[in-house]
């Protein structure tokens, strides 16, 4: 029986994260500058348009708190907040929405191209040549999996969230009612909310196991995600970190951004710039390196199937006392 090969370093889905993108700049630079730019729109329209509408919303607020019930400005300060709330609702809306639609699709064509990438090798000459469009083109017939599926994980993470609010909540009933009872919840909602980290991890792997195993979508992907990841969480959680602190050290950019803008119009629009392309890189990262995840977490499942198969032979087979 052949040796088993070594298990891959424990950091090595990181490793391919980084270079993968690097090696193939073609394929991915455009996925990073479309990220930004979604990235770029959404904080202009935060800016431009959501602050405004919150702070004349503040104002007209604070102008009715001021004011007499009874007086005959009163209407008029009740129907121009109404206004300023309905603007600002539909003005965060659309900023939702397109960060869901937009940014799911971008994701999606990040996966494929990401996956195209390591189901062909990263050093295959034919992947140099790549580009976005003749990856999703290839991919024409299996779209609408990852799409089934990054819709029913946004589904299971808002579930989630609404019962971690839930028991949150429940806090405050139990602040009077039992000490006991309330230190239970507080533990289930620090459980709840780690659990909706993984959680946000299983999902990220389920779209890349539908768009690299096709039939899979859905509640199917998420459960063959889940299966993977067995036994495997650390890396889960090395994942979750190396994200967040990534996040965090762009963080700064945005604001020297800020701060550079009144002084000096060009300096603030080079730091914002920046920032978003900084964005850009960690999340096409982000995707190379969840989906460096699932195949090393696939070939580890598959070499466990192998000697599980190996062994039952093994043990059917005649030991010759007959």
């Amino acid at each position: 029986m052949a040796a088993r090969p070594p298990p891959p370093c424990f950091f090595a889905f990181l490793k391919h994260g980084a270079l993968l993108p690097a090696r193939h700049g073609g394929l991915f630079l455009p996925l990073v500058a479309l990220t930004a730019a979604l990235a770029a729109a959404l904080l202009l329209t935060n800016s431009l348009a959501v602050q405004p509408l919150a702070a004349a919303a503040l104002v007209d607020a604070s102008a009715i708190s001021r004011a007499d019930p009874a007086g005959a400005a009163y209407p008029g300060l009740v129907r121009a907040l109404r206004g300023d709330l309905r603007r600002l609702l539909l003005e965060v809306g659309a900023c939702v929405l397109a960060a869901v639609v937009v940014g799911s699709a971008i994701k999606i064509a990040t996966v494929f191209a990401a996956v195209r990438v390591f189901s062909s090798g990263a050093d295959d000459d034919a992947t140099e040549r790549l580009t976005v469009s003749a990856v999703l083109g290839s991919a024409r017939g299996n779209l609408w999996g990852p799409v089934a599926t990054v819709a029913f994980g946004y589904v299971l993470e808002v579930a989630c969230v609404g019962a971690i609010v839930a028991l949150a909540l429940a806090t405050v009933y139990l602040l009077e009612r039992s000490l006991l009872l309330l230190f239970l919840d507080v533990l289930l909602v620090l459980l709840a909310s780690l659990f909706l980290v993984y959680l946000t991890v299983v999902c990220a792997v389920a779209v890349v196991v539908s768009a690299a195993e096709p039939g899979r979508h859905g509640a199917a992907a998420v459960s063959r995600a889940w299966r993977l990841m067995e036994g495997r969480s650390a890396r889960a959680a090395l994942y979750v970190v190396a994200t967040c602190a990534l996040g965090a050290a762009v963080s700064p950019v945005y604001t020297l951004a800020l701060r550079w803008w009144p002084r000096s119009p060009c300096a603030g629009v080079a730091a914002g710039t920046a920032y978003v392309a900084l964005l850009g890189a960690v999340e096409v990262f982000s995707v190379a390196a969840v989906t460096a995840y699932y195949f090393e977490c696939r070939d580890s499942k598959e070499e466990e199937e192998v000697v599980a198969a190996h062994r039952y032979r093994y043990a059917k087979l005649p030991n010759g006392d007959a």
